[in-house]
């Protein structure tokens, strides 16, 4: 089976991790500061649909994803993902880890998993703009969770 895979290098955040937490988990605040996913709503049980508006390059798509994993710092991990057809043809999840690096900072990054036959067109067509989106979403939580912090919010 085809399997396509990329991770972003981390970026440190400059709060504990539970406060970027919060900030991650309000996916209804998305649309205020993520670039790749301006849209979301998700009840957070394992299992449920991820309802997600996703900026695909030159359009937007609206998907219905599921919440695989969910865990709070010190690990910090949700990961929800795709299947379209059968994991056979094309299976994508994506994890958003929060790593403690001591009491007052924290390390953000993605991994992408795509699977099946199309993942490597997938990865060929969007691969590229989906690894910059990554990078501008980690570069954005950073901004907004420090200047929530730096705002007293």
């Amino acid at each position: 089976m085809f399997r396509n895979e990329f991770s972003t290098d981390p970026i440190r955040i400059d709060l504990p991790a539970e406060a970027v937490w919060e900030v991650l988990l309000k996916v209804e605040e998305y649309g205020e500061w993520n670039p790749f996913m301006p849209e979301a709503r998700t009840d957070f049980e394992i299992g449920s649909p991820v309802h997600a508006l996703l900026d695909a390059g030159p359009s937007k798509v609206r998907v219905k994803m599921t919440l695989y994993e969910l865990d709070s710092p010190p690990r910090g991990l949700v990961a929800w993902g795709v299947v379209l057809f059968g994991k056979w043809l094309f299976g994508a999840v994506r994890e958003q880890h929060l790593d403690v690096v001591d009491e007052t900072s924290c390390e953000y990054w993605c991994r992408e998993r795509m699977t099946g036959l199309l993942s490597p067109v997938v990865n060929l067509l969007s691969g590229a703009h989906m690894k910059r989106s990554y990078l501008a979403v980690g570069r954005e939580l950073k901004r907004r969770a420090e200047g929530k912090h730096d705002a007293g919010a």
